[in-house]
Parts: C-alpha cells; structure tokens; sequence
C-alpha cells in the first residue's frame, strides 16, 4: 500500500515521495503483490522558498487593477539584503523611483519545489501504468473506491 498524507504539503508529490511511490511501486510489480494506491494529494508540489515568500513583492501592470496580472517579483533593498544570495538570482532596475531587485529565479534551501516535480508526476504515472500490466492495482480517491487494474492469471 501507498498513500499520501495530505497533513504534510498537501499531500503533494515531490522528490522524495516519488521516490517512494516507484519503489513501492516496483516491490509490488516484482512480487506480485497488489498495489493498493490511497490517493489524497494535490498533484506535482510547485512552491516558493519560504525564506523568500515573506519578503517578495508583486509588480503588477496596474497597481490599481491586478486582474491584469503582474509583471515580475521583486524584493526593496532592506529585504533583499536580509536573503543568502545563493537562493536566488536577482537584477537590480529603478522604476518610479523606487529601487527594485527584481526576481529571476529562486533556487531556496529546500529541494522539491520546482517544476523539476512534474518529470516524478510523470514517471509515477509510468510506474502505476506498468504496475498495471503486471500485477492488481487499486486507488481509492477521496473515499471513493475506482478498480484500476485486474487480477493476473497464472
């Protein structure tokens, strides 16, 4: 069996849960075991470092509507000298009259945050699709039971 705990990031996938799902997944193809999926997630976990969410600002197109969707993030300088310049790349600009650094990449301390998560959503997708040729597979999605697979014969 294998399940996601949506108490811990939203029950979102990333390096290390994949990790754990291909094996599980490969143990039961291996010993023909049936896969038992408890699936309560929220998909690839695509985040922002935490230690740069608490200072980074928006650029919108227009201040006054946001609906129109923004430009860019950026940090002040007192905020951007609070941030280890090995988690994020920044290009300094001045724009009405304010000094902007703004955003080009955030790398953060903690692995798993980018969109690298979703070449595991796929090879996930991969492993439950092999694990379905080759052995019983199971999900049960937000309490609904849904047969996936079949039992082999021989």
């Amino acid at each position: 069996m294998v399940a996601n705990d949506v108490t811990h990031n939203a029950g979102s996938f990333g390096p290390r849960e994949d990790a754990v799902f291909a094996f599980m997944t490969d143990l039961a193809c291996q010993k023909k075991f049936p896969l038992i999926y408890l699936a309560a997630n929220s998909s690839a976990r695509i985040g922002v470092a935490v230690e740069v969410r608490a200072f980074f600002k928006v650029g919108w197109f227009d201040e006054v509507s946001p609906d129109h969707g923004f430009q860019y993030l950026y940090l002040i300088p007192k905020d951007y000298k609070l941030i280890d310049p090995s988690i994020i790349t920044c290009e300094l600009k001045l724009e009405s009259s304010e000094i902007r650094w703004i955003i080009d990449d955030i790398i953060g301390k903690e692995d798993g945050l980018g969109m690298g998560n979703l070449s595991g959503s796929g090879e996930i997708a991969g492993a439950y699709s092999r694990a379905y040729q080759e052995t019983f597979t199971l999900t049960m999605y937000h309490a609904k039971w849904l047969v996936v697979g079949h039992t082999l014969q021989g």
